[in-house]
């Protein structure tokens, strides 16, 4: 599931900006390097891969290969793609930024021609407490053509921070792939906020895949916190597992960047 609707957040976002996660790609253009980084960010965003680390080893026994299918994870653009009939996923990731840091755990499995997910999220803005947050996806998609796919994704989120029905995201996202190792998204949506004024929710993103295990994404898009951009990316180990590193920043004048690094896992019901 690429979309984490309603609970993507950012560096800068407060619990009334939780309807801004998922989809973040870039015109092909190149995220410029963060000004405001700093080692103490790095060194925390390394702190979570000794967990991670061992959700992976844990993992890595339990795979056996699957059909592949578009990346997925902690990226903001959605692809036009489900998961295959009869398969479940689970998708974790932790960002890291200054003064904030943020939790995720996604399972979605695929049921009657729809995916449906859940995300669960837990976001701390330094020194105040953590906050918590959930959502409900549901998702379908298609091929139009060889090449090109049409899909469609609604959810809705709540927080534990009031108002906490934080709104609805309704998406269009088209996937073209022109070949074998390249795809291009296209996302057009809307976020449905009750208690502010909806918000247009633009993306694009590029991913390329070198190799067997070796894919780079780099995606823009914009939503309630303006212009984000993100590079990233993905090793797999197999069809069934991969894992996640990315670096992305606000385009705003303030250029606020954060790291991400997540663990993907497919397998059958």
């Amino acid at each position: 599931m690429h979309f984490a609707l309603l609970t993507w957040s950012r560096p800068d976002c407060s619990s009334h900006h939780l309807l801004d996660r998922a989809p973040d790609r870039s015109l092909g253009r190149s995220l410029a390097r963060s000004k405001g980084s700093s080692p103490s960010l790095f060194l925390a965003f390394l702190s979570n891969v000794r967990l991670l680390t061992a959700c992976l080893a844990t993992l890595v026994g339990l795979c056996w290969p699957v059909s592949s299918r578009a990346a997925g994870g902690h990226h903001a653009v959605d692809d036009a793609s489900i998961l295959d009939a009869g398969q479940c996923q689970v998708e974790l990731w932790s960002e890291q930024a200054s003064g904030r840091e943020l939790q995720h755990v996604g399972p979605a499995c695929r049921v009657s021609g729809v995916e449906l997910g859940l995300n669960l999220e837990r976001s701390a803005l330094r020194p105040a407490s953590a906050t918590g947050s959930g959502g409900a996806q549901v998702k379908w998609a298609a091929d139009l053509q060889p090449g090109l796919a049409l899909g469609f994704v609604w959810s809705a989120g709540w927080q534990s921070t009031s108002p906490h029905f934080s709104g609805q995201t309704l998406l269009l996202p088209v996937t073209w792939s022109p070949r074998e190792d390249l795809d291009l998204h296209v996302n057009v949506g809307r976020d449905l906020r009750p208690h502010a004024a909806d918000v247009e929710r633009l993306g694009l993103a590029v991913e390329w895949k070198p190799s067997a295990h070796w894919q780079t994404l780099v995606e823009w898009w914009r939503d309630a916190s303006g212009a984000q951009g993100r590079a990233g990316l993905r090793y797999a180990f197999s069809d069934r597992l991969s894992v996640d590193l990315s670096r992305a920043e606000s385009l705003r004048s303030a250029h606020k960047d954060w790291w991400t690094l997540g663990l993907n896992w497919a397998f059958e019901r």
